[in-house]
């Protein structure tokens, strides 16, 4: 069965299951920066906002968007469109926020659901004295069991579509610290996240899913990750326990022209226990599952399991050489003999070494 065909059922009953829970919300005229307190249904859009969209002020209440846009100025410098910051039970739902540093911002919270959302052209630019916070269309940062389902983030960067962030990463500073974990991606389709630190399609980094140093038990399933700038899904160190299933993964990594090509998932060194299942993985523009091996005292990405996956027709684009990403394959483990990784059932074209075929298929 095709992932597309899982996200329909799969996505309908957490969509409703959310939706069934939600408080009744008023028509409420909201403002540029307005700290909200109760359930509010907007009755009109919101912006230009140069210094946050709507902040969430209380716990257990919905911001129903209603179909109206909360909208930065055209610069950096605007922040957050949705700030939920060290709230519960808190739902952002129905509507489109963009032209932010960061669309929907949630920090310090727990048990919050961002649903039916379009987050587009959110961008964190600059470095040093001109950097901006954030950098992604959803946010989600030292934060536990949160949900985000059947949204969209287009057209975010410098960092992802969807960025899950733990204390130790130092690109997103905030005001909390803690270990992300238990988050939920569920149905999203999360595309074209192109742009650079600049704004520019100049070698841009960002990935559509981005799980950040530190995370663990956190799960991306039947979502659409299509064209984006670098990696599909990415999965950096000092965490792991992870699940990525079920996902489409495609067309992604075709706009770096530095250092290397994008993979469809990428597993950094570091990482472990994480479980890679049953993706349809195509036409990357570098390998379909890139697994890092050891570097000096740095072990690889071990105690993995990638079952099950459908990775054909990867290596799309003459490949960057480099010396940490090459060579390149559909199923590509730079452990020695795969270390203690347990690839199994995979159906592939190409694939290094010969311990990631075990059960498979070559097509």
């Amino acid at each position: 069965m095709r992932p597309t065909r899982i996200v329909s059922a799969v996505t309908a009953l957490a969509l409703s299951a959310v939706l069934a829970q939600v408080a009744p919300a008023y028509a409420a005229h909201v403002s540029c920066g307005q700290v909200i307190t109760q359930s509010t249904t907007l009755d009109s859009d919101v912006g230009p906002c140069p210094n946050n969209g709507i902040i969430v002020g209380a716990d257990n209440i919905t911001l129903n968007l209603n179909g109206y846009r909360v909208f930065g100025t055209a610069g950096p410098g605007d922040r957050a469109g949705v700030y939920v910051f060290r709230r519960s039970g808190v739902t952002v739902r129905n509507g489109t926020v963009s032209n932010f540093d960061g669309g929907v911002v949630i920090e310090g919270g727990s048990n919050n659901t961002v649903a039916n959302v379009v987050a587009r052209d959110n961008i964190g630019r600059g470095t040093g004295a001109q950097r901006t916070i954030y950098g992604d269309g959803i946010a989600i940062l030292s934060s536990v069991d949160n949900l985000v389902v059947s949204s969209r983030a287009i057209n975010n960067g410098p960092f992802a579509g969807i960025g899950v962030y733990s204390a130790v990463d130092i690109d997103h500073p905030r005001q909390t610290t803690g270990v992300s974990s238990g988050n939920v991606l569920e149905g999203n389709q999360i595309s074209d996240n192109i742009r650079a630190r600049d704004g520019s399609l100049n070698n841009p980094e960002a990935s559509g899913v981005r799980f950040e140093p530190g995370g663990s038990n956190n799960t991306a399933r039947n979502n659409q990750m299509l064209r984006n700038g670098i990696d599909g899904i990415q999965i950096f160190s000092g965490g792991g326990g992870h699940v990525v299933e079920n996902n489409l993964i495609h067309g992604n990594g075709f706009f770096r022209t530095a250092v290397r090509r994008g993979n469809g998932i990428t597993l950094f060194r570091g990482n472990a226990d994480n479980l890679i299942r049953n993706n349809r993985i195509t036409r990357n523009a570098d390998s379909g599952i890139w697994v890092q091996g050891p570097a000096g005292a740095n072990p690889g990405s071990v105690r993995n399991r990638i079952l099950d996956n459908y990775v054909v027709g990867n290596v799309a684009l003459p490949s960057i050489v480099n010396v940490n990403f090459s060579p390149h394959f559909d199923l590509n483990d730079r452990n020695p003999d795969c270390d203690a990784n347990v690839w199994f059932g995979n159906r592939y074209r190409t694939a290094n070494p010969p311990c990631t075929t075990a059960g498979g298929q070559r097509l």
